[in-house]
């Protein structure tokens, strides 16, 4: 698991330094795609060829989630209800743009991207250790590269190895490894979530055995899913600056816990909606035991916003209800996750009272709200109702970054309310200013994540 992150974390740099090349190539990007639609119109929802409606923003959004998965292609996430399935049909990043009227920002975004996983695929770049320079290797079964860069600042010839990065060491053709101590082997960090030990979850179930949800082992037959929505970017109130860093510190802690992570960026109330129904009747939630749904937004008493919400009355509000998680994910409407565990996590205001210094996560709005009950859930809110939520624009949120901590630390010992109550008390201790709220939670048994089984 820690390695995966570690190949993420270089992946992330080397796609940042191919970005870079290809910005500097001077490629002359087509445009007259945005003929179709000009970028200034907003269209809500668009038919994609298979015949599936769906919101504009929610398409660019799995757009941007298969480009960070290093796929350059788009395959359609709605349901299929013929096949009974997720339709998965093809679509390319030609059809979007005839489509959907992007913005110049999400064209500029997508089509970097595009680029530098193709420029991946072709070349082969890398920072020159020396001048930190951008080096193409041209011969892929050596790992001895030289930059003339170098070569020539140092009147001298420079090597340097693709793999460990330092200057090179021993013969210069070896496409395993260089002379230098470590090279070839991976640094493997240590890994801030704690295993449950097989005995310990052993003991668990004897002692508490029908009290606790049926959990599936890890094994390539076990597909347990995750929906993280993170509205960063708002087109009439301010930006949700560090709420980037409460996204990736989740990503890892339940890539860890054994699920699949589908993240979503900057959604409509339609967006989030349409993400909500299409998880609920997602086919690997059969195989799973259990789901996380994570939200985090803008948001006041009246629900959670979305990327077009305003401030003002006078401006179509764009609010999403939280009603609308547990509709989607109820028994009826969710039958692969019947009388199993579905955990809510939602960063976002309920109000407009102020609590502290830190930016809030909250716009003044009128008030409005529903409220039902279902079976199997347990949904921890970052604050009281009529509050507000705190976060920091360089670490991230009070209530996203305590749940890693507390998870890290707690889990592979404490159920999920055990976990929750933690969390909480740490808030008592050291956020005074915020309380998070468990709520609606209808959990009939001990809910164990037991991570690394």
């Amino acid at each position: 698991m820690t390695e995966d992150v570690d190949n993420w974390e270089e992946d992330l740099e080397e796609d940042a330094v191919i970005a870079n090349v290809i910005k500097n190539l001077n490629i002359q990007k087509q445009h007259h795609y945005s003929e179709v639609h000009p970028s200034t119109e907003r269209v809500d929802s668009v038919t994609l060829p298979c015949g599936h409606r769906m919101p504009a923003d929610y398409v660019v959004a799995w757009f941007k989630y298969y480009l960070k998965q290093k796929n350059t292609e788009f395959f359609c996430p709605g349901f299929n209800d013929v096949q009974r399935k997720t339709c998965g049909e093809n679509l390319s990043y030609r059809e979007i743009c005839q489509l959907i009227p992007l913005t110049d920002k999400q064209r500029e975004f997508l089509e970097e991207n595009l680029a530098a996983l193709v420029a991946r695929r072709l070349y082969d770049f890398k920072n020159c250790p020396g001048c930190k320079s951008h080096v193409e290797r041209r011969d892929r079964s050596n790992l001895c590269v030289k930059c003339i860069i170098c070569t020539a600042n140092m009147k001298r010839t420079f090597y340097f190895c693709w793999n460990c990065r330092r200057e090179w060491k021993g013969p210069n053709n070896n496409a395993l490894r260089c002379d230098n101590n470590g090279c070839g082997q991976r640094a493997i960090t240590s890994d801030p979530l704690k295993p449950c030990k097989p005995e310990m979850k052993r003991e668990m179930l004897r002692k508490e055995g029908e009290d606790i949800y049926p959990m599936k082992d890890k094994s390539p037959d076990r597909k347990r899913l995750a929906l993280l929505i993170n509205n960063v970017e708002f087109k009439h109130i301010k930006d949700r600056t560090g709420a980037d860093k409460d996204e990736r510190s989740m990503e890892i802690l339940l890539k860890g816990l054994g699920y699949t992570v589908v993240t979503l960026r900057d959604l409509t109330a339609l967006g989030m909606l349409a993400a909500m129904r299409d998880f609920a009747r997602r086919e690997e939630h059969v195989q799973s035991d259990s789901c996380f749904v994570v939200l985090m937004s803008h948001g006041d008493a009246s629900g959670i916003c979305g990327v077009f919400d305003s401030p003002s009355s006078d401006d179509e509000e764009d609010i999403f209800q939280t009603d609308n998680i547990f509709n989607c994910l109820n028994t009826p409407n969710c039958v692969g996750l019947r009388d199993k565990p579905k955990i809510i996590l939602i960063q976002a205001c309920r109000g407009d009272k102020e609590g502290g210094v830190d930016v809030q996560d909250g716009v003044p709005r009128r008030r409005r709200g529903k409220e039902h009950r279902e079976k199997d859930f347990c949904c921890l809110r970052s604050c009281t109702p009529d509050t507000v939520s705190y976060r920091n624009t360089e670490k991230g949120s009070h209530f996203i970054q305590d749940i890693v901590e507390i998870f890290n630390e707690h889990a592979c010992q404490d159920h999920i309310e055990e976990l929750f109550r933690k969390v909480l008390k740490k808030f008592k201790e050291k956020h005074p200013d915020q309380m998070p709220s468990k709520e609606r939670t209808t959990l009939s048994k001990r809910f164990y994540l037991f991570p690394g089984l």
